[in-house]
């Protein structure tokens, strides 16, 4: 019959450390709504000045989508840390 050492669990406060995550992920966000907003308010030279043939419009597009795709990663980020956080305290009370 082969033993199995048990290993004694490690002494980290893992509900802190993804505590410390959500809050980190969560204001990542927080910058890139803020940034988001502040490129939807600012303006892209003259309006009549459309000598470029759109290039300032395609590079905003592309900064937008960009954002966009970052926000919903760090969202995703969140909510996956959560629900990696409600595992481990069904672990830790043995559910």
């Amino acid at each position: 019959m082969t033993r199995r050492r048990v290993l004694a669990a490690p002494c980290v406060d893992v509900a802190g450390m993804l505590d410390a995550l959500r809050q980190n992920i969560d204001r990542a966000d927080a910058m890139v709504c803020a940034t988001e907003h502040q490129l939807e308010r600012f303006t892209w030279g003259d309006a009549n000045d459309d000598d470029d043939g759109g290039v300032e419009d395609r590079r905003l597009e592309h900064l937008s989508h960009l954002l966009g795709a970052t926000k919903e990663a760090v969202r995703a980020a969140v909510y996956a840390s959560g629900e990696l956080a409600a595992e481990l305290v069904k672990y830790r009370q043995g559910t």
